[in-house]
């Protein structure tokens, strides 16, 4: 639930950038100029940190101690380098290619473990109230369609006159998300019914 605080905190923080473009820098005019100009760098921070709470997210609910030794590794070692390329890279002006790869395939393989877990726990079962299941359902998907968007707006720009793919992902991420978060709230509902049941 607090990760979904933050997540907002961040969405919102990020609008400034939108905001100043379209006010002429009347508003937020101190940006104007500067590297903070673009919000990139804010949100190659959320990506690193969202893709770290996910993986450790279905590294908690593993119980398979090889799996979650080996997502604790792998995690450390792309904190360490998406750390390395932002300082190293441009990540003021792009969106940063190596967190974006990195971190989608270990948030796959973190999934990918999640289910073999699962098929060999009797919490498959129980699927119906299992909220971490429902998390992860959504998560590849989103995952899986948002990962080439990512990868390709570096490429494509509205200032290289690439108007047909920007206005592309932003439909795609705008049906993407209201699908990620009715997915959360259907799965918050459907695992609260559980807890009411059991008193």
């Amino acid at each position: 639930m607090i990760f979904l605080w933050f997540t907002l905190v961040v969405d919102m923080m990020g609008s400034y950038s939108g905001i100043a473009y379209f006010t002429e820098y009347k508003v937020f005019g101190f940006v104007k100029g500067t590297v903070f100009s673009n919000n990139y760098w804010l949100f190659n921070i959320y990506i690193l940190v969202s893709n770290l709470f996910f993986i450790c997210f279905f590294r908690n609910e593993i119980s398979n101690n090889n799996y979650s030794k080996l997502l604790l590794f792998l995690s450390i070692v792309m904190a360490i380098t998406v750390t390395i390329d932002f300082f190293m890279g441009n990540y003021f002006h792009t969106i940063s290619r190596v967190s974006t790869i990195f971190g989608s395939l270990l948030m796959l393989l973190a999934i990918l473990l999640f289910y073999m877990d699962l098929l060999a726990s009797e919490k498959l079962l129980s699927l119906k109230y299992n909220l971490p299941f429902y998390i992860s359902v959504v998560l590849l998907i989103h995952t899986l369609c948002t990962t080439p968007l990512d990868f390709l707006s570096n490429y494509f720009k509205t200032s290289t006159g690439n108007d047909l793919f920007v206005s592309f992902r932003v439909s795609t991420f705008f049906f993407l998300n209201i699908l990620l978060y009715l997915t959360y709230t259907i799965a918050f509902i459907q695992c609260s019914r559980k807890k009411h049941l059991s008193y």
